[in-house]
């Protein structure tokens, strides 16, 4: 008498090491996200703090003391500051200038460089074209601006 398996059977074993192959392959495939963006890991770290002031460089010269505590926030598309004179408005929109997350363009068409941008640390760039006066003293300087915050 002959005992025999179908377990061995050469047809059982093709369509068993198909679906096992199918499953491997549907497992492999489900765990695949996209890497996130340029522009959405900048986001995230932009929108992560409150932004305080460190320092201000105008042309090379610390100018500091004209932004004392000086805080900038934002969102997904927009802005909020206290104490950023008429350099920073109170609050703005702002988007990327294009997907490098390099240059933000706010809504009053300034475009500002981001220079770095980490979980603890920011520092911006911009070009203000006038310096204006307010009661008796600057509110704003012309020049070449690097805004260094902090966590």
């Amino acid at each position: 008498m002959k005992i025999t398996s179908r377990y061995y059977e050469p047809t059982f074993c093709a369509i068993t090491l198909a679906i096992i192959m199918m499953l491997m392959a549907m497992v492999g495939c489900g765990g695949d996200s996209a890497a996130p963006s340029a522009t959405e890991i900048a986001t995230n770290q932009l929108k992560a703090n409150t932004w305080r002031i460190s320092s201000v460089m105008v042309d090379g010269v610390d100018k500091t003391s004209m932004y004392t505590n000086m805080t900038l926030s934002f969102t997904s598309n927009s802005f909020s500051t206290t104490n950023g004179r008429v350099v920073w408005p109170a609050s703005g929109t702002w988007t990327f200038t294009d997907n490098t997350a390099k240059k933000i363009k706010r809504n009053d068409n300034l475009e500002v460089t981001i220079t770095e941008v980490s979980a603890t640390a920011l520092k911006l760039s911009l070009t203000w074209t006038t310096g204006t006066l307010g009661t008796g003293r600057n509110t704003s300087i012309a020049g070449n601006h690097v805004f260094s915050f902090i966590k």
